[in-house]
């Protein structure tokens, strides 16, 4: 356009990277999603020289969380199997440890003779929210399942109970008539031991769901 100052694609490409919490990518169409370009948000989020890693030719698979490697890999193939594109969620592996990220991308560029994708471009997020809440959550499962050990304890006291209300209307009975108090005491044992297992079933069933609420 005439007037208009020429766009050079390096500092424009250079200029996005330093605005993004992620990076741009310009991967090989193999296993171990190798790249053979990064922008400069590569280091920041992975902790590790965008330049020596694609000198290197470095796994980028091995960055990926083991669990969440199958689901990125079928992502990506079945974007490539339509020519669409593939947005998928994952847990890279950062200097602060596993962080969620976001990551959009496809296929360009084929082989003139196999028709085969060579390269993947795409870019990757930092989903920070996402990693604080996935911390939340786990933090939530711990609790959980020291509930649920309590639970546990609290229904042998209950069942302890029990076992005492029963030994109380025993010494009740051979203790006939003076033993009428003890048998009072008995049934109110045994009473609130019942509605104490009711109530402890309730909360159980309740930190069962949470549970699977909370689950990862």
């Amino acid at each position: 356009m005439a007037g208009s100052a020429a766009i050079d694609l390096a500092d424009y490409t250079h200029s996005i990277g330093a605005r993004i919490d992620g990076f741009l990518y310009r991967g090989l169409n193999r296993d171990d999603y190798a790249m053979i370009w990064v922008s400069n948000g590569f280091e920041a989020l992975t902790g590790l020289s965008g330049d020596e890693f694609v000198r290197r030719r470095m796994s980028f698979s091995d960055l990926i969380h083991p669990e969440d490697l199958t689901a990125v890999n079928d992502a990506v193939a079945a974007a490539l199997a339509t020519d669409g594109r593939w947005q998928v969620a994952y847990r890279l592996k950062t200097p602060r440890g596993w962080r969620f990220v976001h990551e959009t991308g496809g296929g360009c560029e084929r082989d003139p003779e196999t028709g085969e994708i060579l390269y993947l471009d795409g870019i990757i997020l930092d989903s920070g929210r996402l990693t604080n809440v996935a911390e939340r959550l786990e933090m939530g499962r711990a609790s959980v399942s020291a509930m649920n050990g309590s639970i546990a304890q609290i229904f042998s006291t209950l069942k302890t109970l029990r076992l005492l209300a029963l030994n109380a209307r025993i010494e009740a009975a051979r203790a006939a008539e003076h033993g009428l108090g003890f048998n009072v005491v008995a049934q109110e044992m045994n009473a609130l031991a019942s509605a104490g297992e009711t109530l402890m079933k309730r909360v159980e069933e309740e930190l069962s769901r949470l549970n699977d609420a909370v689950r990862l």
